[in-house]
């Protein structure tokens, strides 16, 4: 039941995320970028972790689960003459990140890209241009019962190579009950399967999907 309900929570934040994409790239949007963070279901969120994480952190490896994207294609007809309103193309997204050392699960929701500047004096809309610079996930905030912190992650995917990055800074007691900061890296190449996803509003949408994978992460 509990893998059931995060995978329907996962494909919910997925759309959602899109649906941000969608609105963030379309001119004349600037309202959402104002937006308060208070609606952002992918917003900070207090979790209660494992803070005596020291030696496990040594050789820890973060879980990625429920990957997919979706690649949003305008249908004929659409954005064609409307200045860019309807971006051609957005492509979305998300996935959960569980560290094994100290148990806490955040969820990671971006675009794959951006689009392009509109040339002077060109009636032609923008295009979509894949991206594979890192994006923010979601922060978790934590608590020793004594300091309270920010386990921060961050992320990169590459469409075409379907290689991931990820990395994750958070915090564990040392041997003299300190409170010290780790940080760590790890990638791989992911399998994804795409299928065809059909109509979502103005968009044909294809759906891809990876098995979950295990990814052994270097302490920086």
């Amino acid at each position: 039941m509990r893998s059931t309900l995060s995978y329907i929570a996962i494909i919910f934040l997925s759309l959602i995320r899109a649906s941000q994409a969608l609105l963030l790239v379309s001119p004349g949007n600037s309202d959402a970028s104002n937006a308060s963070e208070d609606d952002d279901p992918l917003s900070t969120q207090d979790v209660s972790g494992n803070t005596e994480c020291a030696a496990a952190s040594t050789n820890t490896s973060f879980f990625l689960s429920f990957i997919t994207y979706g690649n949003y294609t305008a249908l004929p007809g659409q954005g064609e003459d409307d200045g860019g309103v309807v971006p051609s193309q957005v492509v979305s997204m998300s996935f959960t990140l569980s560290n094994a050392a100290n148990g806490v699960d955040t969820i990671c929701a971006f675009p794959l890209g951006h689009l392009s500047n509109r040339s002077a004096g060109s009636n032609d809309p923008p295009t979509w241009i894949d991206d594979t610079s890192w994006r923010a996930c979601a922060d978790r905030k934590d608590t020793d019962g004594k300091h309270r912190f920010t386990i921060a992650t961050g992320a990169a995917f590459g469409v075409t190579s379907e290689y991931i990055t990820v990395n994750q800074t958070w915090f564990c007691h040392d041997d003299a009950g300190r409170l010290v900061a780790y940080t760590g890296i790890a990638n791989g190449t992911l399998n994804m399967s795409c299928f065809d996803g059909g109509e979502v509003g103005s968009y044909h949408v294809t759906n891809c999907t990876s098995p979950d994978v295990t990814l052994p992460v270097t302490l920086l």
